[in-house]
């Protein structure tokens, strides 16, 4: 059954294409970075995860008695790259080269991410610090950040600096910053969904990328992070429609489930 509804989730989402802005005329508004097109909160979906290869970066992760799936990326053996093109009109996970692929970060109905993006040192969209709705406007948002010295970073987003930046993406809201967990969630909420996020061991020098394979409030979300994969700081990407994929994972289908804006791509330096 949850197989079944993942597939016509997939089917449905190919259908929704849409022009996109180009970065060279984005003006975020904070009225339109609400979550992400084809998503909701409601957490009806769940990706199927069939039998993990071993050998794939992306295997199965208990915590509390939830799974998840998550990628632990080392940063000497991976390149980690946040990718987005503004002519594309959302791009799936399928359409991009990478050993590991993610959706990265929340995104406007015309498929510009909802804040800051940099890539390969390039910056395309700016740092967004606007009030708004939606979790996004969660305040304190943060932003993920591949630096020059080998190193990456979850900062508040009113704490970025460009300096050293090679690849950055902003979403909302962060998760846990410097061991806090962000002040606005409840332990024990019921308001649950299949989410996404990234986070950064103490060092620096490595990077979970994670899923919920089951429904997860924010608060747990948070402490998967924290407590679970030992990283202090975190960032939340997005709800039900995120996707993470690696041969061998079982998540095939996360290629094709929805088209995104921003995407984190990792490859194996070997």
């Amino acid at each position: 059954m949850r197989l079944t509804r993942y597939v016509a989730a997939a089917a449905a989402a190919v259908m929704m294409l849409a022009a996109c802005t180009g970065p060279d005329a984005i003006e975020v508004s904070p009225s339109i970075v609400t979550p992400s097109p084809s998503g909701s909160e409601s957490g009806l979906l769940s990706p199927p995860v069939d039998e993990v290869d071993p050998d794939s970066p992306v295997q199965p992760f208990e915590f509390e008695g939830l799974d998840f799936s998550v990628a632990e990326l080392a940063l000497e053996e991976w390149d980690v790259r946040v990718l987005w093109d503004g002519e594309a009109g959302g791009t799936y996970l399928g359409e991009i080269e990478g050993d590991v692929l993610a959706n990265a970060g929340i995104f406007t109905p015309e498929f510009v991410p909802g804040g800051l993006l940099v890539s390969d040192g390039e910056q395309l969209v700016p740092l967004n610090l606007n009030e708004g709705s939606g979790n996004f406007h969660l305040m304190p948002n943060g932003v993920f950040a591949i630096l020059d010295d080998g190193t990456a970073q979850v900062v508040d987003s009113v704490d970025y600096t460009p300096d050293g930046v090679l690849q950055a993406t902003q979403s909302g809201p962060a998760l846990v910053l410097d061991g806090q967990i962000h002040p606005a969630f409840t332990p024990g909420s019921s308001n649950v969904a299949y989410r996404s996020g990234v986070g950064v061991s103490p060092d620096g020098r490595t990077v979970y990328l994670a899923i919920s394979d089951d429904l997860v409030n924010f608060d747990t979300f948070a402490r998967l992070f924290r407590d679970g994969l030992g990283a202090p700081s975190a960032l939340y990407l997005d709800g039900q429609i995120s996707g993470l994929w690696a041969a061998g994972a079982g998540r095939d289908l996360d290629l094709l489930l929805q088209p995104y804006a921003g995407i984190i791509a990792a490859t194996y330096l070997g």
